[in-house]
């Protein structure tokens, strides 16, 4: 049996679904894997509620009982890096928001931590597209798990199947579609809502965000396949080298014209080179798939991905529909794979 600090740092959706997910599994993670989860903080803007801390450090959330008292100590008594310093060691959770052209708040967080010999698993993309050389090279420094399965698709086991299950095959090619939200909006448009109404609808289903921008223009897609490309295939691929075209503009005339010829409009990631040695680049745009498409079946807010090699040939996996649940479950498989021993 191992005990792990765990810190959360944001608590929006998926913050919120990592610590209620905790809750309810926490007896099956430890009889599954051996191991004591530990949540002993959640920061945010507002200040940090220390649910589990030492004789040093206490806050009003450790007296009470219930879900509410657990959550009513939000103080700004207790900063980060005091956290980081007092519990010595574990795994810092980052759902803060993304953002693409700075990397903050991810990078100064993912930063630190690293520094202070502390695992990351992070659900935000930011750091990881906008200074990913830098945090790679500080985690293999400190020989500390630097995570982002949250971060590429969340339920959908993209770098899990990248780095492990086609290990010893070259990868010649990736395409994905990595976007719930766009997926689902697409596949309304394909049953004849407009673009607006089924946005409309996404959201109302808790699919979309609140600002869905990053999505719609293709960023988010790309973001994903940045860092899925820089673990997998061990390039350093930057957000400015990238291609992004999103599906704004998209119409119900165009997709009935698609349907009216047999094809299925989707919202794809790629990841390719002109020939062997030549540079990898990332591209997203919409694509016309034929019905046999291996992803041309992925509807609503499930998402997919293929994995073109040399002697595996093509590798499909499918499903991790988007909601704040599966990207929590992310989180914690990359917690759990960290200490389990026959991960």
């Amino acid at each position: 049996m191992q005990k792990v600090n765990i810190i959360l740092v944001g608590f929006g959706r998926v913050g919120r679904a990592f610590y209620e997910l905790l809750k309810e599994k926490y007896d099956h993670y430890r009889e599954r894997y051996g191991l004591f989860l530990e949540l002993r903080a959640i920061v945010r803007k507002s200040g940090t509620v220390l649910l589990s801390g030492t004789r040093k450090m206490v806050s009003e959330a450790e007296s009470g009982s219930g879900e509410k008292s657990e959550l009513s100590g939000w103080i700004q008594t207790f900063s980060l890096a005091d956290l980081l310093e007092e519990f010595k060691s574990g795994v810092l959770v980052d759902c803060t928001p993304s953002d693409l052209k700075t990397g903050e708040p991810g990078y100064s967080l993912t930063k630190m931590a690293l520094s202070q010999g502390w695992h990351v698993v992070t659900a935000s993309k930011g750091a990881l597209v906008v200074h990913p050389s830098e945090l790679a090279a500080e985690a293999r420094k400190n020989q500390l798990a630097l995570k982002a399965s949250g971060a590429t698709a969340a339920a959908l086991p993209t770098l899990d199947v990248g780095l492990h299950s086609l290990a010893g095959a070259e990868i010649l090619a990736i395409e994905g579609i990595l976007n719930g939200t766009t997926n689902y909006i697409l596949t309304r448009m394909a049953d004849g809502l407009s673009f607006s109404r089924a946005l409309m609808e996404a959201s109302e289903k808790g699919i979309a965000e609140p600002n869905p921008v990053q999505d719609i223009e293709g960023w988010d897609t790309a973001a994903k396949m940045i860092i899925i490309a820089n673990k997998v295939l061990g390039t350093e691929i930057k957000m400015s080298e990238t291609r992004v075209h999103g599906i704004n503009g998209l119409t119900e005339e165009i997709m009935a014209r698609a349907a009216q010829i047999g094809k299925t409009i989707k919202l794809i990631g790629r990841c390719s080179r002109e020939s062997p040695g030549a540079p990898w680049k990332v591209e997203v745009g919409l694509a016309l798939l034929n019905p046999d498409h291996p992803l041309a079946m992925v509807d609503g807010s499930n998402k997919g991905i293929i994995f073109y090699t040399d002697c595996m040939g093509y590798v499909v996996v499918t499903g991790g529909k988007s909601d704040p649940r599966g990207a929590a479950a992310a989180l914690i498989k990359d917690i759990i794979s960290i200490y389990w021993r026959d991960f």
